[in-house]
Formats: structure tokens, sequence, C-alpha cells
């Protein structure tokens, strides 16, 4: 989330293992009482293109 890459340039190159491990982070901050800020942001991205790589997985079978 420190960066100054666009945020969703960052998600798509990330490897899954990445991401899910990205998203269990967020996850967690998001349940604090003051997350950090964007973290919503970071979040709803690694979770649609986690969910994208997952259909994406399903149709290709």
């Amino acid at each position: 989330m420190n960066t100054d890459r666009d945020p969703q340039t960052v998600v798509r190159a990330a490897t899954t293992s990445e991401l899910q491990s990205l998203s269990d982070a967020l996850f967690r901050n998001l349940d604090t009482d003051h997350p950090a800020f964007g973290a919503q942001i970071w979040y709803d991205l690694a979770m649609e293109e986690l969910d994208r790589r997952n259909n994406g997985a399903a149709l290709a079978s």
C-alpha cells in the first residue's frame, strides 16, 4: 500500500500466493478500529483479482 504504483497494476502482477497473503493481511487491518487509509480499495482489488483467477481456472477446465 505504501507505493506510488497503481494498486490495480500491483495486484495483477502479484502471484496468487502473494494475493492470498495480501488479502489476509488487509482483512485483518480492516477489522481494526482504525484501518489504514486505502486498505479497503486494496482489499477489494485483491479479492476481485483472486475471484477472476479462480473463475478463469474453473472456466478453463
